[in-house]
């Protein structure tokens, strides 16, 4: 396998971050450390922040309750929208929490140890294309974005479904090392491919089949569209079927509906085919129709929300962009181009648009923004290009000055820390700014990585959880059973219904209308509804 050979460092060189790459269990232990502190501050303090959240939680929740783990319901409505899979890995992570009463962090666990897996794949991936250097630093840049640590800290499917995507794409860019074999370039480092022409082990090509089988138990075909259409690209550009073939297609599909079809078939005779009329019919379906539950947006939406969804890694990918036209016939430039064109410019026409939708395909713009800083193909950072360090400090300066406008508005009050850590990631912006102007790239990457850290520590430990004006769900259940002035007080809401006041209430709040709330109160025991005025 060949690639871009590495060229000695000049001034910005990636001298350190090159030196830990040459070590495998170093430059991992790395990513652990540096996930960790971009990951886990604020998981266990923010409450659910996400109305998706709250309906997974609550339907994990009442799997619990009742011990039917087959069937999803909220409360006594069918929640059929996503498959099963991570009602199950949230039921087996909280099951040793105290199951229907463990804290919400354990729900987030699996999300926690997917965003972590994710890192450490991209890392694999990016050795596999490009070698240790390009995935370390590709791995790191993608580990800093902001998208990432927004899916780590909720309990949804889309960073499990990030895993799993990864996985499959980690057995498929082995496999194309194999079969598009070009002459080593000199001067190319150790990569950790496999020799050309090698045979994909079974026991990977079989591995590659569960992680589609298990991304489609999480969250339906998104996995299969985008890790499809990637082995689409590859084959097309190479004429050839044979790394289809080296993935064992005919061994490998029986196994992933192996994998798929118990619990579809048990859902559809349980439900007499209704799972599918909603998941399909109306949630898949609808998204593709039109912009679903108020997310649509025009085409183009992806690409100008990159700027933030993206950062800090945003100005090193457009920094890529050279590496992505030049090189494009290179195997591991063309094995990025294939999992990043064709996946994104479908999502772009589907008028359903959410920011995570894209998320699986941010690894290949870290990857090859990951290789272009090692091997210093990129445009240079002149002319133009000095305005993207603006970037760096843009971000923060705008999320920091909301946060800390809105708390002094909102709450008449600022949590300690909340300042100090948001001033330190507009600091850290402005030092990788400074550092991308003089062409410092390390200095630039470790500033951005950092601002990163600071920036979400300060929003996730602190500004967020703040707003307790913002939290209503937790305020009302508070405050009714404060009126109550007894245990175990039962509560109903008329008007105000979100899903995450069922979460604070318990699966036994009963919602209405206001003359059902009414006539709820008549009743015996100790009783409260929260009426909204309107209601």
């Amino acid at each position: 396998m060949s690639h871009l050979p590495e060229r000695p460092p000049q001034g910005g060189g990636l001298v350190m971050l090159k030196r830990a790459a040459r070590f495998p269990p170093i430059a991992i232990l790395i990513l652990v450390i540096v996930a960790g502190a971009l990951f886990v501050p604020g998981v266990a303090d923010l409450p659910a922040t996400d109305r998706d959240e709250a309906l997974f939680v609550q339907a994990t929740r009442q799997m619990h309750e009742t011990g039917n783990y087959l069937d999803i319901r909220f409360q006594d409505e069918a929640r059929y929208k996503k498959p099963i899979g991570i009602y199950w890995l949230q039921a087996a992570a909280t099951a040793p929490f105290g199951g229907a009463d463990a804290p919400l962090w354990a729900y987030r666990l699996p999300s926690q140890v997917a965003a972590f897996g994710s890192v450490l794949l991209v890392y694999a991936i990016g050795w596999t294309l490009f070698g240790s250097a390009s995935g370390f630093v590709g791995a790191l840049l993608f580990a800093a974005t902001i998208l990432i640590g927004v899916e780590a800290r909720l309990a949804k499917t889309d960073s499990v479904l990030l895993f799993l995507t990864l996985a499959a794409q980690w057995v498929l860019a082995s496999a194309w090392v194999r079969t598009a074999p070009v002459p080593r370039a000199a001067g190319t480092g150790r990569t950790g491919a496999s020799p050309p022409g090698a045979r994909l082990p079974t026991a990977m090509a079989l591995g590659f089949w569960v992680a589609l089988g298990l991304g489609i138990l999480v969250k339906g075909p998104v996995v299969v569209l985008v890790v499809g259409l990637t082995l689409l690209g590859l084959t097309v550009a190479r004429r050839s079927a044979a790394l289809l073939g080296s993935l064992r297609p005919l061994a490998g599909l029986p196994l992933m509906l192996l994998v798929v079809l118990p619990w579809f078939a048990a859902i559809a005779y349980q439900t007499d085919g209704a799972f599918f009329s909603e998941a399909i019919g109306h949630d898949f379906l609808g998204k593709i129709a039109g912009g679903q539950e108020s997310h649509g947006a025009p085409p183009g939406s992806y690409l100008l929300a990159l700027l933030g969804t993206a950062w800090p890694a945003t100005p090193f990918v457009l920094l890529a962009w050279p590496l992505m036209t030049r090189d494009w016939r290179r195997p591991g430039t063309l094995f990025c181009l294939a999992w990043l064109v064709p996946a994104w410019l479908v999502f772009e026409a589907i008028p359903t648009k959410l920011p995570h939708y894209v998320l699986p395909l941010y690894p290949a713009l870290a990857l090859m923004a990951g290789r272009a800083l090692v091997t210093g193909r990129t445009i240079g950072i002149r002319g133009w290009a000095r305005g993207l360090g603006f970037l760096l400090p843009l971000v923060p300066l705008v999320l920091g000055l909301a946060a800390l406008g809105l708390l002094l508005f909102v709450e008449r009050r600022l949590p300690a820390w909340t300042d100090l850590f948001l001033i330190a990631a507009i600091a850290a912006g402005l030092l990788g700014a400074r550092a991308f102007w003089n062409g410092r790239v390390q200095a630039a990457v470790v500033s951005g990585i950092l601002a990163s850290a600071a920036l979400q520590a300060g929003i996730y430990m602190f500004a967020l959880p703040a707003f307790e004006t913002v939290w209503l769900s937790p305020r009302i259940v508070g405050e009714a059973e404060r009126a109550a002035g007894c245990p175990d007080v039962a509560i109903a809401a008329a008007g105000y219904t979100e899903p995450s006041l069922v979460l604070s209430a318990g699966t036994d709040l009963r919602r209405g209308s206001g003359e059902a709330a009414a006539d709820w109160l008549a009743g015996e025991g100790c009783r409260v509804a929260a009426v909204e005025g309107r209601a």
